[in-house]
């Protein structure tokens, strides 16, 4: 349950960092635009009433206000201290190097240790073998 919570919030805020909710807001109105259009007349005329730009329903309005808003804060320069920067913080541990630890030798003494070399040339395996 929290992963496809975790997924639903990541789509969501990739859609809203990549002006997505404008396309998607924008085919909402055009399919509405369709409907009351051919509603009065054939489809083909609704169709071309939808894309032809002069004839804006209220929420192209409001979506083309939003895109506009949205560009113009883009271009605005960023006043220093009112944009929120996030960076690594580093704090300094402290060490304690007076406690004595056990040391670890390169090499355990009573560990069993091959002496033989692995035969040359390597064995290969046939195909007839594998079969």
């Amino acid at each position: 349950m929290w992963f496809r919570m975790f997924k639903c919030t990541l789509v969501l805020a990739l859609t809203l960092s990549l002006g997505l909710h404008w396309a998607l807001m924008q085919t909402v109105a055009w399919t509405g635009m369709i409907i009351s259009y051919s509603r009065d007349g054939s489809f083909t005329e609704a169709v071309s009433k939808t894309f032809d730009g002069q004839h804006p329903c209220c929420l192209c309005k409001v979506i083309q206000k939003g895109r506009a808003e949205e560009k113009k804060q883009e271009g605005q320069p960023v006043k220093p201290g009112s944009k929120l920067e996030l960076g690594l913080v580093w704090s300094c541990s402290a060490f304690d190097f007076a406690c004595e630890q056990e040391r670890i030798p390169s090499f355990d003494l009573d560990a069993v240790s091959r002496r033989e070399e692995p035969p040359k040339p390597r064995p290969r395996a046939s195909y007839d073998s594998l079969a």
